[in-house]
């Protein structure tokens, strides 16, 4: 009870003030001036305005923050994978040239960045569209149109000035003498320096392309007879079976001699083992083997590890030598190649023995005998250029005995892939005489 007087006596003391005269005013309960025009501010309802404005503009940050976090990490992820992407066509391209040791580096690199990169590209979309080879338009490649004897009858149909008899016409006005003012006989024969013996088809097709007239010249019947009884000699048989020579050549199968059969080996072999078990080395043997035909039934055959940029120039040659060649004669029946080889040795040192009465081994003793059958396949658009082994034997012949014996050495296609033709243009780059 003392407490609650206490508490009113302080209140009394607070609300009463003294005037001009130290009298007491006691205020009134109701402010007369609390209905006027100002009203004093709402301090919590400012603060509780502020409160609520601040947290909108703090959840407004943070959304912004949020959204630009998520964007730099789609950002960031679209960066990686795209140099995963890259990586991992580099090792792909390695891998199909035989970079192998690059190859896993570049695979490595790719799975370190995206671990799925390998279910994440597509290959097929990365490889660009094949470019047109050089021997795509070559005589076994062209594939004849249901009109094309309708279009060599239109252009011999073509009504030329009674007054020229030319194969061709200038186009411009020339100063020297044109080649059109050569005879049709003079230009036929030229056109057989350029396929010369070497049978150098391409470039008579591409003399075709020049001009009506050269078109017809190039498919004089008497050109193509000669070449199909270069190929195929005493065998060549009748040409109407065909349609014509010309169609002989291009749908029998036949041999390119333009060029070289390449095929490239690849395969791992474990090297020595050390104490390391963590370690296990390995080694990537590549070759290369090279088959190159002659119109007149020589072949060569060369196993090397080079580059093919340093073994095809040698094999321009018909008196190449070359350590460790084969060199033989092949004959083609139908689709199939058969080579008989021999192995070609440049070692003519002498071996001399201490003992006189030693009995010295006889190197001519023994004869070997390499024999390779083919089957002629074509290799996509390209007809006939594509060697598919069929048979593979190695045969020894001792004659202080006489036994012979026989190994088959085409024991896995692996070790044996087919030789893809390649066109070489130096083989064909001179003509030292005409066909005939």
């Amino acid at each position: 009870m003392a407490q609650v007087i206490l508490m009113a006596i302080e209140i009394t003391f607070q609300v009463i003030t003294l005037d001009q005269d130290n009298d007491p005013v006691v205020p009134p309960l109701i402010d007369d001036e609390s209905e006027s025009d100002t009203d004093p501010p709402d301090i919590e309802k400012e603060l509780s305005d502020f409160r609520t404005q601040w947290k909108q503009e703090l959840e407004t940050e943070a959304r912004e923050f949020q959204a630009l976090k998520a964007n730099k990490e789609l950002e960031d992820e679209a960066t990686i994978l795209e140099k995963a992407k890259i990586l991992f066509i580099k090792g792909s391209q390695c891998e199909e040239a035989g970079d192998l040791y690059e190859a896993v580096e570049y695979y490595r690199k790719a799975t370190q960045l995206v671990p799925d990169i390998e279910f994440r590209i597509d290959l097929s979309s990365t490889r660009s569209p094949r470019d047109r080879t050089e021997s795509a338009s070559s005589v076994g490649s062209i594939e004849l149109d249901e009109n094309l004897e309708d279009l060599i009858e239109h252009f011999q149909k073509i009504q030329i000035e009674e007054n020229i008899k030319t194969a061709c016409l200038p186009r411009f006005e020339q100063r020297a003498v044109h080649i059109s003012a050569l005879p049709v006989e003079i230009l036929l024969y030229i056109f057989k320096w350029v396929v010369s013996p070497d049978l150098d088809i391409k470039s008579l097709e591409n003399l075709s392309e020049v001009c009506r007239g050269f078109y017809l010249a190039a498919r004089d019947e008497e050109i193509w007879r000669l070449a199909c009884l270069r190929v195929w000699g005493v065998s060549t048989g009748k040409s109407r079976k065909y349609g014509g020579w010309r169609n002989m050549y291009t749908q029998r199968p036949h041999l390119h001699f333009n060029g070289c059969y390449i095929s490239k080996t690849t395969y791992i072999r474990n090297g020595e083992h050390s104490l390391d078990g963590f370690y296990r080395p390995f080694h990537i043997v590549e070759y290369y083997r090279y088959a190159r035909f002659f119109p007149e039934g020589i072949v060569y055959v060369i196993t090397n590890s080079d580059d093919p940029l340093q073994t095809l120039p040698k094999l321009n040659s018909r008196h190449f030598k070359y350590q460790g060649m084969l060199k033989g004669m092949y004959k083609v029946t139908g689709d199939r190649v058969l080579c008989v080889m021999k192995r070609y040795s440049t070692n003519t040192t002498k071996q001399y023995y201490r003992h006189r009465n030693r009995i010295q081994p006889d190197d001519n003793d023994k004869e070997t005998t390499f024999n390779m059958e083919f089957e002629l396949q074509n290799s996509g658009q390209r007809s006939h250029a594509k060697l598919q082994w069929l048979q593979y034997t190695i045969s020894n012949l001792y004659k202080s005995s006489g036994d012979e014996t026989h190994s088959d050495m085409l024991d896995s296609k692996k070790n044996f892939p087919p030789l893809i033709f390649s066109r070489v243009k130096s083989y064909t780059a001179l003509s030292e005489a005409p066909i005939t």
